[in-house]
């Protein structure tokens, strides 16, 4: 009985430590990135719903941004795979000195760079995209969920570590 004891304090030690890591965010981008795609897949998705700014369209997009590379599907795979690898490594490396708002930057792009991975991995015919916005008369490039958290965990991370440069000069008066 005292062994299942132990047993289930360092379960509960463990499943604090990942709460507190935030590391169950980058699942559920994961996971909710991945659900989507696959509704709006099966579905063959095509419909306005604000018209002239937002649609839900289903398109494949073999390349990154803006279609970039599409012609090196694969090498975009091998870098999607490097970064999210690169980027666990750098949170365990450097959790103990991270704030919380830094681990959820930073796990919003781990989970979008995982979300795409799977699709570049796995599929042959690109990433699935299906968010379409038309903005000011532009068509703006369809993107998917993790398209935004890479970008929202990007911008949130040059935001947090501007504001902690403004803050470490004013203490040291530079």
């Amino acid at each position: 009985m005292s062994t299942l004891l132990e047993s289930l304090k360092i379960m509960k030690q463990y499943l604090n430590s990942f709460f507190r890591s935030l590391g169950w965010l980058a699942i559920l981008i994961v996971i909710v990135d991945q659900v989507t795609k696959w509704i709006i897949y099966l579905n063959d998705v095509s419909v306005t719903i604000i018209p002239g700014f937002f649609r839900l369209d289903y398109v494949r997009n073999t390349g990154a941004a803006w279609s970039m590379l599409e012609d090196f599907p694969w090498l975009l795979a091998i870098i999607s795979f490097i970064a999210g690898v690169a980027m666990i490594a750098y949170f365990l490396w450097k959790q103990d000195k991270m704030n919380q708002w830094f681990k959820a930057a930073l796990m919003l792009m781990i989970g979008g760079t995982w979300g795409n991975f799977i699709d570049r991995a796995f599929y042959q015919d690109g990433v699935i995209d299906f968010l379409a916005f038309n903005l000011f008369g532009y068509p703006f490039p369809s993107f998917n969920v993790a398209d935004m958290s890479l970008v929202v965990g990007t911008f949130s991370l040059i935001i947090i570590m501007s504001l902690d440069d403004i803050k470490l000069k004013k203490t040291h008066g530079k």
